[in-house]
């Protein structure tokens, strides 16, 4: 017979560290057992895991380390040498923050980042979730810390009926409860490989979990339904138009975002009818009109659209693209930054967010 959890909240961590010492997941940025953790590596990490899964982050970290491996290194690194790394990997303003950060740590704390929560909080993209990972695990700081994996164990744990959506200050409250008084970094890795590993979401591996002994859905066929949720909202269209100028050389017409809203700072092709609020296309265009049309060329459009989803809305990309034949027809442009053409053998060089991955390979498929 299961015995309730109430009666034994330190026997869930005992038994969850020693699961922990034999199952530890071996990750570049977490400490080897008895050796204290460095705290750029656990900052770093937490940042990029953002939103993020370990296997999408780890070859980014490894990049990171290498070119920059302490936080000074990073404060007085170029912004676009970051942001150029950080391409493919998602959340570009993860990037700008992380560089704030970095620059305000190198500056304020002499290169030390700080071991409490409070502090942490002040930086740019730092909240409360990051903040308690990075002094739990880089300084074993008690804190309770709960990302999604954790709520899942928690929520099967004590069989919350209600929504995830709807219950998460009664999740964090009953996870404080367990947070043991040592090893307290271990402990909140703990609590991650387990849910990364066993009390995975749709097929949970309850007879491998040291705390079936506690959880009311283990090995229940309902265990998959927790965490419940409500409905999903269907993501709101949008509709974009994307014009791939070649120069005589074969180079492309690139322009840089600002510091602000959705991929700022990054490298893309100019575009029209989804970015600003205002002005937005209502559907894809089939021919492209004067009012639409950029820089007054004749554009063609290719026949197939790029679809990409964002974490909010799907985005439907009409592809345009010209072709000057030679050095007056660019000088007549007038083109000053930030647009600027850019050679195919250095897209390598730039800051490209994955949407515009999609439409240089739809272009280059197209073989216009």
């Amino acid at each position: 017979m299961n015995k309730t959890i109430d009666d034994n909240y330190p026997e869930i961590s005992v038994r969850l560290l020693k699961w922990y010492d034999h199952n530890r997941r071996n990750l570049p940025w977490r400490a080897l057992p008895g050796e204290k953790s460095n705290p750029y590596y656990v900052l770093l990490s937490e940042i990029m895991l953002q939103q993020t899964i370990v296997a999408t982050v780890i070859p980014y970290f490894l990049k990171f380390i290498k070119k920059w491996p302490t936080i000074n290194h990073l404060a007085q690194a170029n912004f676009s040498a970051i942001s150029n790394e950080w391409s493919g990997l998602g959340y570009y303003r993860r990037a700008k923050n992380l560089h704030e950060t970095a620059k305000i740590i190198s500056v304020k704390y002499n290169g030390c980042i700080p071991d409490n929560t409070s502090e942490l909080l002040t930086f740019p993209g730092i909240g409360n979730y990051t903040a308690a990972a990075i002094t739990a695990i880089a300084f074993n700081s008690y804190e309770n810390v709960v990302d999604g994996n954790i709520e899942r164990i928690f929520s099967r744990l004590y069989r919350i009926e209600n929504p995830l959506e709807l219950s998460k200050d009664r999740i964090k409250k009953l996870a404080a409860k367990h947070v043991p008084n040592k090893r307290n970094g271990d402990y909140a890795q703990a609590l991650m490989d387990l849910g990364s590993k066993v009390c995975i979401s749709k097929t949970p591996r309850c007879k491998q979990c040291p705390l079936i002994f506690a959880c009311q859905v283990a090995e229940k066929e309902e265990a998959s339904e927790y965490p419940k949720r409500l409905p999903k909202k269907i993501k709101n269209t949008r509709y974009g138009l994307f014009f791939c100028l070649f120069d005589d050389q074969n180079s492309l017409l690139f322009t840089t975002n600002k510091d602000k809203g959705l991929l700022s700072n990054m490298d893309m092709i100019p575009s029209k009818g989804w970015y600003e609020s205002e002005n937005r296309l209502e559907s894809s265009p089939l021919n492209i009109s004067k009012k639409l049309s950029f820089l007054g060329l004749e554009w063609r459009v290719l026949p197939n659209e790029v679809i990409h989803t964002f974490t909010h809305f799907k985005l439907h990309c009409t592809i345009a693209y010209y072709k000057i034949k030679d050095k007056r027809g660019i000088e007549q442009l007038n083109l000053d930054f930030p647009f600027r053409f850019v050679k195919q053998i250095d897209f390598k060089h730039l800051a490209l967010p994955t949407l515009m991955k999609k439409i240089i390979k739809s272009v280059n498929d197209s073989k216009i």
